[in-house]
């Protein structure tokens, strides 16, 4: 299971706490200040990107690619 809950330091309290353990029970449990999570994103949408453009650059070894010549692009950009 992944979820995001944002929230201040001192909105932390029991009930927050115990939500947590009832929710998770013996899952482990990250917490991250604001800075280090957008540091995660980050990566973690790079990765994503990375891997999709991977795949892309293998679609066009593979011949999977479309072709246009110049004039049909300018003909398409002219439209």
């Amino acid at each position: 299971m992944y979820a995001t809950y944002h929230l201040r330091a001192s909105e932390i309290n029991d009930d927050v706490v115990q939500t947590l353990k009832n929710t998770y029970r013996n899952d482990e449990i990250v917490i991250l200040p604001q800075n280090a999570y957008a540091e995660v994103e980050k990566i973690r949408h790079n990765a994503a990107f990375t891997e999709k453009l991977q795949q892309r650059i293998k679609d066009l070894d593979e011949g999977k690619g479309i072709v246009k010549t110049m004039e049909e692009l300018e003909a398409l950009a002219n439209e």
